[in-house]
Order: C-alpha cells, then sequence, then structure tokens
C-alpha cells in the first residue's frame, strides 16, 4: 500500500540510531538519567581517537543521542561526577566541555556491586534499541546470559570489544579471586555506626530492595561530615525519614532536633527558640534504634 510507504520510512529512521543502556549503572548511584549518559560515554570511550580517552559531544548531540534535556544533562552530570565515574574539562576556544569515564573507579563499583548480585542478576540485560554491536554480557562458568531487548537490530550482538578479553582469560591457567563479599553492617560498625542502627538501616534499604555498596555509604559519611553531624546520628536521621541516602543540603535539622530532644529530655530549652516538636510515633521508633 503506497499510502504506508512514508510511515515505514519513518519507522526505519527511527530505529537507525538505537542507544545502549546498562541497567547496571542505575543500582551504583547513577539513577536513570545518569546510567543513559554513562552508557553513551562507554559505548563511544571504546571508539575515541584519543589516547587519553577524552569524548567531545555538545548539549544538542546529548539530546539527539539519548533524548535527554540540558536539565536533565546537567544533572546527570553532577551525579556522575560526584560519584567519581567521568571527568569534565574545558578546551579551546569558544571553550568546549569533553568528557572522560573514569574506568578504574567505574569497575571497582561495579566488582562491588557484583559481590552483592547473583551471576544470574548480572547476566539479565535489559536494552532500549541496541546500537552496531554494543551489547556486552560476561558470561561466567556455564551461566547462560539472557537478554530482553526492544527494537533490537538484527546483528547486533557483537563481540568485537570482548573477543580479545575472553581470549586472555581462556589462556589463563587458573580463574581470577573472587571478591570477598560486602559487609555492609560490619563496615558501617566499623565507621562509628550502632549495630541496632545500623541493622534499622539495612532493614530499611532491603525493604526498598535497594543495594547497599561501600561506594555508597562512604559518600553518606562525606555528607555527614560536610553537615557536622556524626555517622551514628546521620543514619538515624535516614531511618526515621525512611530516605535512601543523606545529602547536607537536604532538611534534615528539624529531626536532629527531635533526636536531641529525646535523648537529652532534661536539656534546659533556649529560652529564644522555641523547643522542636515531637512527632507522634517518633520517640517508640527511636527507642528501638538506640544502644541498650
Amino acid at each position: 500500500m503506497p499510502e504506508h510507504i512514508p510511515i515505514i520510512k519513518l519507522i526505519e529512521a527511527m530505529n537507525e540510531q538505537p542507544i545502549a543502556f546498562n541497567k547496571h549503572y542505575v543500582f551504583l548511584g547513577c539513577g536513570i538519567n545518569g546510567a543513559l549518559m554513562l552508557s553513551q560515554l562507554v559505548y563511544w570511550t571504546a571508539r575515541t581517537k584519543d589516547r587519553d580517552g577524552w569524548v567531545y559531544k555538545d548539549h544538542h548531540e546529548w539530546t539527539q543521542e539519548t533524548g535527554l534535556t540540558r536539565k536533565e544533562q546537567h544533572t546527570a552530570r553532577k551525579t556522575l561526577k560526584s560519584l567519581g565515574f567521568i571527568s569534565e574539562k574545558k578546551h579551546g576556544v569558544p571553550p568546549r566541555v569533553f568528557f572522560r569515564v573514569e574506568r578504574e573507579n567505574l569497575y571497582k563499583a561495579l566488582i562491588e556491586y557484583s559481590a552483592t548480585t547473583t551471576s544470574i542478576q548480572l547476566c539479565h540485560t535489559e536494552q532500549l534499541n541496541v546500537p552496531n554491536g554494543t551489547i556486552e554480557c560476561a558470561e561466567q562458568h556455564n551461566h547462560t546470559c539472557h537478554t530482553e531487548q526492544l527494537n533490537v537490530p538484527k546483528g547486533a550482538r557483537n563481540t568485537e570489544n570482548t573477543t580479545e578479553n575472553t581470549t586472555d582469560i581462556n589462556l589463563g591457567a587458573s580463574a581470577p579471586e573472587q571478591p570477598k563479599k560486602f559487609s555492609a553492617k560490619k563496615f558501617l560498625i566499623e565507621n562509628g555506626v550502632s549495630e541496632k542502627t545500623a541493622q534499622e538501616f539495612i532493614d530499611l534499604k532491603n525493604k526498598k530492595r535497594k543495594t547497599i555498596t561501600d561506594r555508597s555509604l562512604k559518600i553518606i559519611f562525606n555528607q555527614a561530615i560536610e553537615a557536622k553531624l556524626s555517622n551514628e546520628r546521620v543514619f538515624q536521621i535516614i531511618v526515621l525519614r525512611g530516605w535512601e541516602s543523606f545529602k547536607a543540603a537536604w532538611n534534615w535539622a528539624e529531626t536532629n532536633a527531635e533526636i536531641e530532644q529525646l535523648e537529652n529530655p532534661q536539656a534546659t530549652p533556649n529560652p529564644d527558640q522555641p523547643a522542636a516538636p515531637v512527632f507522634k510515633g517518633v520517640a517508640k521508633k527511636f527507642k528501638g534504634m538506640s544502644n541498650d
């Protein structure tokens, strides 16, 4: 039917430049937009001619390739830089922003994440419009990789970037040593968080089905320093507020005042400053978190 030809051509054009998306980056704290931008940067890093791995793209190109608005790009970049996964530099006149994936930091975070995830979960890859051969799924032992795809063009599976590495692994005399499993509770206790508060935090994350890594905890520790709070107090606030993380810029002061009042009920209030209200149920919940 001739009248359908323009529609068919439009659909074919839409599938000409698909985007690779690695969902595991989301669980490293990147968020959806950060994971999308990082996935695209990893793709172009393997194809850049710059010996140091720098990639240049202006915000128009990012929008064209990913669909992210300029504001979404800015937020994603800020997140990726705070996690240490990318670096930026300005070069030229007028100055242009170049990006580089900090692969050592990214790989370390992936190793930590893999220690808390099963092999089958790691091999289960969801993809949106995968470009020419960017499906990379690490096969370990005899596990089978299961792939869900949307609009994956024919021949999208390509091992051109992994053939050499796979060959090297097969030639090795023995398998690499498996990383030790990360214990969030032990790590929290070692950094000044009480056992009860640590368990409350872990239970909260498990309820939300969120992964806990030492990198995500270190970010919270750094924010505690910025807020001039102890690690114990910060995680008490997180549990009481039901937060997934903590930022010094967030509105935590009122909750902190409530905990202070509960810990020091005999303290003389400042006559010039009204006492912070204690919400119903906070005292009961806090009592279960405090040390015996």
